[in-house]
């Protein structure tokens, strides 16, 4: 008996930690396309870039702006940000 509970219990646990996976994947995949979002609304005129003076004030996208910079040249362009989300969440972007 108690190790049909043993295997009851393994086997109950298994399915929760893909629950697990699939709604961290769910929350990464969200995050990674309100990154995209804001850099579409923070990119004002439309070059497919984001300076840092276009970022300041915005209090999420804009403390991580150096970590998306991989170049430091001042300016994420799409790349840069899709290189940045796929390191942080594991997600591809389209663009």
């Amino acid at each position: 008996m108690r190790r049909f509970a043993h295997w009851a219990l393994l086997a109950a646990a298994i399915p929760a930690a893909a629950l697990g996976a699939d709604a961290r994947t769910d929350y990464y995949q969200r995050a990674a396309e309100r990154d995209v979002a804001t850099f579409r609304a923070l990119d004002t005129d439309h070059h497919g870039s984001v300076t840092r003076q276009q970022v300041v004030g915005d209090l999420d996208f804009g403390p991580r702006f150096t970590d998306m910079d991989i170049n430091r040249d001042n300016v994420v362009t799409f790349d840069e940000l899709s290189r940045y989300i796929r390191l942080q969440y594991g997600v591809e972007v389209k663009p």
